[in-house]
């Protein structure tokens, strides 16, 4: 009953898309826990973040679902009549910066980064795996999954994925099996999504694209933004303010427009946005309970 009720969707978005030549829709969300000890000699301060793969017919999007809070906890701040221009935010997480726009029929994967809010579009290799597929299975979510192995930039991957619900997508850049992947970790356990939930959507608006503010971009020149961000983070967000005429839209904040709601605009003018000119510092703190490594010695992709 499932796999029949998916399958329908994924025909009504293939319809759709014929249809209208405009960005698939996002027919369903797929929520992961991902951490990755990026740190070898602290294995216990890891990074984790709250991560979400938008799921199409043909395409899919990876990006950080943890954003949202640290928004809805700015402009509650903001919206404060006591606000006093210093903003102050707790984390338990570390939003990824860099997300992945795959699509399968073009094979063709685009890198989005994100430096404060700023969008950079990076032209990236497709992302593909010799799967190796076992009949090895047990239960996640109430899914019934299936074990596949494969060696991908250095590592070595197991995934569980799903028939049930007939996505060829997961977590990051792993993706091609005959089903959604619900969990995945490298052989020495540095790197795991965990599955989180898996949510339809139907409300026909969810464009899985790059938003139309996004800037193109090298790998060197995004590195160089993010590098003067880390360096003085209050000064790159006054540009930020100058540039876009002393405002910026909240919903832009950590790249989650890349997934369109229908939002025609975002500009200084659109709806939710924020004066960031009224901001005087920012200060990110760490929650107590959360302590990852500042040192990253053990990338994601220990090959190229």
């Amino acid at each position: 009953m499932k796999r029949v009720l998916y399958v329908s969707l994924i025909a009504l978005a293939i319809s759709a898309n014929t249809k209208a030549q405009e960005a698939e829709k996002a027919v369903a969300k797929v929520h992961y826990i991902f951490k990755h000890i990026n740190d070898s000699t602290q294995r216990d301060k890891f990074l984790r973040d709250e991560v979400v793969t938008y799921l199409g017919a043909n395409s899919s999007y990876y990006t950080s679902n943890s954003t949202n809070r640290a928004q809805e906890s700015l402009k509650k701040q903001m919206d404060d009549p006591a606000f006093d221009g210093n903003v102050k935010i707790s984390r338990d997480v570390t939003a990824i910066g860099e997300f992945y726009l795959i699509d399968k029929t073009k094979k063709d994967m685009q890198e989005v980064m994100t430096v404060a809010g700023d969008q950079l579009v990076i032209a990236s290799t497709f992302p593909e795996q010799d799967w190796s597929v076992s009949d090895e299975t047990k239960e996640i979510g109430g899914y019934s999954c299936q074990k596949a192995t494969t060696s991908f930039k250095g590592r070595q991957y197991t995934a569980w994925f799903t028939t049930e619900l007939p996505f060829s997508s997961g977590p990051w850049k792993l993706q091609g099996l005959p089903g959604l992947i619900l969990e995945a970790s490298d052989a020495k356990g540095d790197v795991t999504f965990s599955y989180a939930g898996f949510d339809k959507i139907e409300d026909g608006e969810t464009a899985i694209q790059i938003a139309p503010n996004a800037v193109k971009s090298t790998k060197k020149e995004a590195l160089k933004l993010l590098e003067a961000f880390k360096a003085n983070p209050q000064a790159y967000m006054q540009s930020k303010a100058a540039r876009s005429g002393g405002s910026i839209n909240i919903s832009g904040t950590g790249g989650t427009t890349v997934i369109a709601t229908g939002s025609k605009s975002n500009g200084p003018a659109a709806k939710g946005a924020l004066d960031m000119s009224r901001i005087k510092s920012f200060s990110v703190q760490n929650a107590e309970s959360y302590k990852p490594s500042r040192d990253t010695n053990n990338p994601i992709e220990l090959t190229p």
